[in-house]
């Protein structure tokens, strides 16, 4: 079977390489630089509890995301050579107000309902575990089992497993079409007009994945949200936790950086670092942690999050196209969903069932909503 999967973001890697695993000839179509886009610019968050916002079918898919990453990174780093720096500090969820603090002792209630570990903390307590944080904390979750990783290694890590599994990947080559016959797709038409033969496709594309021809009776409707990050210089363990509050979070990494973030931002495809948007996190940053105020600059970029109006995912067929399948609109959670995906779109192409409900991520809603 030849596969064609669009999209050299981490979850297109991630499927190709689970799909080459199971020896599929796999091509990878990528319109510009391998995982360049929104993999590049998020923080590499395992950590279902940040980010779901409330309890549901979204956090579900997350928590069952994390056991299917915890049980993966292992062999994906011994396939790749690649450490992903996968590192299990938690989270440290803060809260500097009283607003604050009714949120997080809310979001604690629903963690426990859904199943999920959470620690509640005094100031004085959480300031035991991170003593940088600010003496203004009123009261914090702490999130033990939520870890992070360095994203982009973890990115290189999916397309050197891939290839070493023998999937090809292609940069600098857009599709801009299903070619189909007969409803069923028979290949992907290229942007300098030549065509690939396809058995089956997989849409991965983040936020360029509605771009792509001839799936319009899907109706699926993507939009992407500009993310800004800021990275500062420091030495290793300045933090030791990822910190989180409702104004900004930090992300430290082993070699010292501290990764600042994030905004989220209706801008179209435009991912300009802007004035505002470094005020915004350079505030929140200094109202959590204010040691943090004479660390050097590094560098400052912005990525596109693939969104659906729900916000949640689109994953499984085509309703509209034989032997077409959606994997996009991760949104926030691309890293996080990274390894769950691609176990299930694995599972979708051998026609086993995968182990979580796809319905709520079907692409088929986007047809019943619009009807």
């Amino acid at each position: 079977m030849r596969i064609i999967i669009i999209g050299g973001g981490i979850i297109g890697a991630s499927i190709a390489w689970r799909l080459a695993r199971e020896r599929a000839e796999v091509v990878v179509l990528e319109r510009a630089r391998l995982g360049q886009e929104a993999s590049w610019a998020a923080a590499g968050l395992i950590a279902p509890q940040a980010e779901a916002q409330v309890a549901g079918v979204f956090f579900d898919l997350c928590l069952a995301a994390r056991r299917v990453f915890d049980a993966t990174v292992d062999r994906l780093a011994a396939e790749a050579g690649v450490d992903p720096e996968y590192d299990p500090h938690g989270i440290l969820y803060i809260a500097l107000d009283s607003a604050e603090r009714a949120e997080l002792q809310a979001r604690a209630r629903w963690h426990r309902e859904a199943g999920a570990f959470v620690h509640e903390l005094s100031g004085a307590e959480a300031r035991k575990i991170e003593p940088a944080i600010s003496a203004e904390t009123l009261y914090a979750l702490h999130l033990p089992d939520n870890r992070r990783v360095e994203n982009r290694k973890l990115t290189q890590a999916y397309v050197a497993a891939a290839l070493k599994a023998g999937a090809q990947f292609r940069e600098g080559v857009r599709a801009d079409s299903i070619v189909a016959s007969g409803g069923r797709a028979t290949g992907v038409g290229l942007h300098d007009g030549s065509t690939l033969g396809a058995d089956l496709v997989i849409v991965a594309a983040g936020s360029w994945s509605h771009h792509v021809r001839g799936l319009e009776g899907d109706r699926v409707a993507l939009h992407p949200v500009r993310g800004q990050m800021l990275c500062f210089e420091t030495r290793p363990r300045i933090l030791t936790p990822a910190v989180f509050s409702m104004r900004a979070y930090l992300v430290p990494r082993r070699d010292g950086r501290i990764l600042a973030g994030s905004t989220m931002e209706e801008a179209g495809y435009n991912k300009s670092v802007t004035l505002a948007g470094i005020e915004k996190i350079t505030r929140g940053a200094l109202a959590m942690v204010p040691g943090l105020g004479e660390l050097p600059f590094r560098e400052a970029w912005a990525g596109l999050r693939p969104a659906t109006k729900d916000l949640l995912p689109v994953i499984g067929h085509s309703p509209s196209v034989a032997n077409v399948i959606w994997a996009t609109g991760h949104y926030r959670s691309g890293i996080l969903l990274s390894a769950l995906t691609g176990e299930v779109i694995a599972d979708l192409v051998a026609g086993r069932a995968p182990a979580i409900d796809l319905a709520p991520f079907s692409p088929a809603r986007f047809a019943a909503q619009s009807s």
